[in-house]
C-alpha cells in the first residue's frame, strides 16, 4: 500500500542527488529591447484598422508617428506581429500520459485572452446570449496555443486553459453560467441611474427647493425652472420624477395627505435610492476587482493581451477610486479591455421587462437614460485602455471575433522615454499612422515604474487584503497562481494520483511535483547542500468552483527534507520530489502549481489538469510507477512517489496499485490481478498471469509489481492492469502510458 503521510499540514519531500554547488542560470523570458546608451525602451503595442474595422498588415516604422506628452519621439525598435493563417505548431517531445511540464516548446502565433463574464450584472434571460458569444469565439476566434483565463465577477469561476486542450473545460464552465441580477419589478422600483442621481443631489435639492414644494403629489412638469442651478434642478427633477411615480403606483397615497405627508414620500424615495445605489457600488467594485485580478495575472506576459468583458455595464462613478486605479494598471500592463454589452439591440421600449412603470413617456425616458448611463464606466474603461465597447447589437459573437483578430495582428513600437519626469509620473502617449483613413488603438499612457516597484505595490495590496490567518505569499507567486502561462526558470513536472474515497464523497488525491535541482540555489555547499523553496498549489474543481490552497515554505537538505519537524529523503536524477494530499470532488480538477527559490527568486509554474473518478464500484487507484523504493526493517518496501512516466531501460520499474470497491457481503474479497507491458498499439513485451490479491492487515488490496526493462527497445509503451472480482465477475482495466529511454552516452 502507499504509505504516505496524511497530515494535511505537511509535505512529503524527496531529493534526488546532492545539490550542485554551481547554480545553472535560469532560462529567462524574452526581454523588451534595450536602448544601447542609457535606459530600457518603452514598448507600445498598436492595432491599426482600416475603414471597415479590419487589421492592417504590412506597415513599417516609417508609417507611425508617436508622441509622449505631445512631443514627437523617435521609434528605435519595430516589430510586426502577424502569424497569418498558420496554426501554432504541435508540441514535440511532450511528457507522456498524465504528466504536465513547464518545458513544452512555445507555440507560434499564440495569443492571451481573458473571458470575464459579469454574472453579477447578468439577467438570467441573457445567459444564452453569453453562451452563444463565447461559443462562436471558440469556434472561429481561438487557435491552438492560445492561452485563456475564464472568470466571473461573482468569483464562481476562475479557470486557466490552453488551447486546444482547455476548450471543453471552458465550454463546460459556460454551460453552468448563471445570471445573478434578478431585477426589481416592484412598484417601488428605482433604476440604478435614478438612484445614483438622487443620492448625489438630494442635499442640494433641499437648498434649491426649500424642502417641500417639489415633494408633493404629481405636478405634471419635470422641466427645469428658470433661475435654478443646473445640477440642483437635475437632482430635484429626478427625485420629483420618482416621487410622482410613487404616487401613481400608490406607494405613496395622494388622497390621504394626512397619512402620507410629502416629506414622508420623499424620504421613502431617498431611502430606496440609497439601497439601490449601495448595491450598485458593491457590484461595480466586485467587477473592477475581477478585472484587476486578471490584469495582475497577465502583468509581465509579453505581447498584446485582451480582456473581453461580457456585461450589462456599470456606471461611471467618480466616487469609486478603484476604477481609475484599474485603468492605470491596465495601461501599464499593456492590457486592452473590450466591453461587450450583452443587452443586445436596444430599440423602442425594450426596457419594459425591467419593471418600469406603465407610463410610455417616462418609460422611454428611463430607457434612454439607463441604456446610455449604465455602460458609462465599462465603455470608458475600454476606451481608456486601447480596446473598444460594443453596444446595441445582437451579434456579440462577431464582436468577440474582432477582438481575437486584433489580438493577433499588431505592431510593437519601441522608443527611449524622455527625461524630466519621475518613475511614478504619468506620461501621456499617442500613436498615429501617416496614411489617411486608418485608425490606431493603443494604450494612452504609462509610468516608468520598474517591474520590482510594481511587484512591491502588488505585494502591499495583497498584504492589506490578506486574511489574518493566511500566509504571506509573494506577489510573483500570487500572480503565477492566478495566471495561465507556464514559467520555466525552474523546470517542473507534475501529475496526480487518485486514491481511496472519503466518507464525504471526495477522493484522496496526491499531487506529485518534481523540480530540477540544478536550477535551485545551494546554500550549504558541498559538505551539506541545502535549498529553501516556497511551494504553492491551488486545486480547483471545475464544476463547483471550489478551490483548495496550499502555501508552504520548505527547507531541503541532502540528507533530509524538513517540514514542520518531519523529515524524509531520497535522491534521483537531480530532481526534488514533493507530494501533497488533497480531498477533491469527482470530476475535472485543475492544480496550478508554483515553486519559488527563496534565495534566488527564480520561479517555476505550470497547470495540471486531471480527472478524479467517483469513489464507487470496482476501481483501481492511479498506478504509481517509479524506479525507486525505500526499504525498511520495520515494514515492506515503499515506492517513492514521482511525477514522471519516462524511465530508463537500465533501471527497474516498480508499479503499485490498490483495488477499491471489491468487498463482499460477509466474505473476504476475491480479486485477481494481472498486467501487460506492450508497445503502444503493438506487441506485448512483458506480462503476468492472473493471481489473487491477498488483503493486508488493515484489509486493503494492494500490489507492488517489479518489472525488468533490460532488452526492451526505447519508445512509447502502455502498462495494462486488469483486475477481476471473482465474486461478481466484474472486470476493470487501467491503461497507463509510459516511455522507455536510453541513458545518454
Amino acid at each position: 500500500m502507499l504509505d504516505l503521510a496524511r497530515d494535511s499540514s505537511s509535505f512529503r519531500a524527496f531529493v534526488a542527488l546532492p545539490l550542485l554547488t554551481a547554480v545553472a542560470s535560469a532560462q529567462e523570458p524574452r526581454e523588451v529591447p534595450t536602448f544601447p546608451s542609457r535606459t530600457e525602451l518603452v514598448t507600445v503595442d498598436a492595432v491599426v484598422l482600416d475603414d471597415r474595422g479590419r487589421p492592417v498588415r504590412g506597415l513599417t516604422a516609417q508609417d507611425f508617428a508617436l508622441t509622449e506628452d505631445g512631443r514627437p519621439q523617435a521609434i528605435v525598435s519595430f516589430e510586426a506581429i502577424d502569424p497569418g493563417v498558420t496554426e501554432a505548431r504541435a508540441e514535440a517531445n511532450a511528457a507522456p500520459g498524465p504528466v504536465a511540464t513547464n518545458l513544452a516548446p512555445a507555440r507560434t502565433g499564440a495569443a492571451s485572452f481573458v473571458l470575464l463574464v459579469d454574472d453579477m450584472s447578468l439577467a438570467p434571460s441573457r445567459e444564452s446570449v453569453v453562451r452563444g458569444a463565447i461559443g462562436r469565439f471558440f469556434a472561429d476566434g481561438v487557435r491552438d496555443g492560445d492561452e485563456l483565463i475564464y472568470a466571473t465577477t461573482s468569483g464562481d469561476a476562475w479557470w486557466a486553459a490552453r488551447m486546444p486542450e482547455g476548450r471543453e473545460d471552458v465550454l463546460s464552465l459556460t454551460a453552468r453560467l448563471r445570471g445573478r441580477s434578478l431585477g426589481d419589478n416592484g412598484s417601488d422600483a428605482i433604476s440604478e441611474w435614478e438612484a445614483f442621481r438622487i443620492t448625489r443631489s438630494e442635499s442640494r435639492v433641499g437648498e434649491v427647493s426649500g424642502g417641500g414644494a417639489s415633494a408633493g403629489p404629481p405636478t405634471g412638469s419635470l422641466a427645469p425652472q428658470p433661475g435654478q442651478p443646473t445640477a440642483a434642478v437635475a437632482g430635484a427633477s429626478m427625485t420629483q420624477r420618482v416621487v410622482n411615480r410613487y404616487y401613481q403606483n400608490r406607494v405613496c397615497i395622494p388622497d390621504l395627505p394626512a397619512a402620507t405627508p410629502p416629506s414622508v414620500c420623499r424620504g421613502l424615495v431617498f431611502a430606496r435610492a440609497e439601497q439601490v445605489d449601495a448595491r450598485r457600488r458593491n457590484r461595480t467594485r466586485d467587477t473592477l476587482a475581477a478585472v484587476d485580478r486578471a490584469v495582475f495575472a497577465l502583468t509581465g506576459v509579453r505581447g498584446r493581451k485582451a480582456l473581453l468583458m461580457l456585461t450589462e455595464g456599470f456606471l461611471n462613478d467618480p466616487d469609486v477610486d478603484l476604477a481609475r486605479e484599474v485603468a492605470g494598471r491596465c495601461r501599464e500592463a499593456n492590457i486592452a479591455i473590450y466591453s461587450l454589452d450583452v443587452r443586445g439591440l436596444m430599440t423602442g421600449l425594450a426596457a419594459a421587462e425591467s419593471g418600469a412603470p406603465n407610463n410610455s413617456t417616462e418609460l422611454a425616458l428611463m430607457q434612454v437614460e439607463q441604456t446610455d448611463a449604465q455602460v458609462g464606466g465599462s465603455d470608458g474603461l475600454a476606451d481608456d485602455t486601447g480596446g473598444f465597447a460594443l453596444r446595441n447589437t445582437n451579434d456579440l459573437g462577431a464582436g468577440a471575433l474582432r477582438v481575437a483578430e486584433e489580438s493577433r495582428v499588431y505592431y510593437l513600437l519601441g522608443y527611449a522615454p524622455p527625461e524630466g519626469k519621475g518613475p511614478r509620473d504619468w506620461r501621456r502617449l499617442q500613436v498615429k499612422v501617416t496614411s489617411p483613413g486608418l485608425t490606431v488603438r493603443a494604450r494612452k499612457g504609462y509610468t516608468l515604474r520598474t517591474a520590482a516597484e510594481m511587484v512591491a505595490a502588488a505585494e502591499s495590496r495583497l498584504a492589506a487584503e490578506r486574511k489574518p490567518t493566511a500566509p504571506l505569499v509573494p506577489a510573483d507567486v500570487a500572480r503565477a497562481l492566478a495566471g495561465v502561462r507556464a514559467t520555466d526558470a525552474i523546470p517542473l513536472r507534475a501529475m496526480a494520483y487518485s486514491l481511496e474515497g472519503r466518507p464525504d464523497g471526495t477522493v484522496r488525491t496526491l499531487v506529485a511535483v518534481e523540480a530540477d535541482m540544478s536550477r535551485l540555489a545551494n546554500l550549504g555547499g558541498e559538505d551539506r547542500p541545502r535549498t529553501v523553496v516556497m511551494v504553492s498549489i491551488a486545486a480547483a474543481h471545475r464544476d463547483s468552483g471550489r478551490v483548495q490552497r496550499l502555501d508552504q515554505r520548505i527547507e531541503v537538505e541532502a540528507t533530509s527534507a524538513r517540514t514542520g519537524g518531519r523529515a524524509s529523503a531520497a535522491w534521483d536524477e537531480g530532481w526534488l520530489a514533493l507530494s501533497r494530499d488533497f480531498d477533491l470532488a469527482p470530476g475535472v480538477n485543475q492544480a496550478r502549481i508554483v515553486i519559488r527559490d527563496e534565495f534566488l527568486g527564480r520561479l517555476g509554474s505550470l497547470t495540471l489538469r486531471f480527472v478524479v473518478p467517483p469513489p464507487s464500484g470496482l476501481r483501481l487507484s492511479t498506478p504509481l510507477l517509479t524506479n525507486r523504493v525505500l526499504v525498511s526493517r520495520e515494514g515492506p518496501a515503499r515506492p517513492i512517489v514521482v511525477a514522471r512516466r519516462e524511465f530508463f531501460a537500465s533501471d527497474p520499474l516498480f508499479c503499485q496499485f490498490e483495488v477499491f470497491g471489491a468487498a463482499g457481503k460477509g466474505a473476504p474479497p476475491q480479486v485477481e490481478a494481472s498486467y501487460e507491458l506492450r508497445q503502444r498499439g503493438g506487441d506485448v513485451v512483458r506480462r503476468s498471469e492472473p493471481s489473487v490479491l491477498a488483503p493486508s492487515a488493515d484489509g486493503r488490496l494492494t500490489r507492488l509489481v517489479a518489472l525488468t526493462l533490460d532488452g526492451i527497445a526505447q519508445g512509447d509503451y502502455e502498462l495494462v492492469l486488469r483486475v477481476v472480482n471473482k465474486a461478481t465477475g466484474e472486470t476493470k482495466e487501467s491503461i497507463e502510458p509510459l516511455r522507455i529511454a536510453r541513458r545518454a552516452g
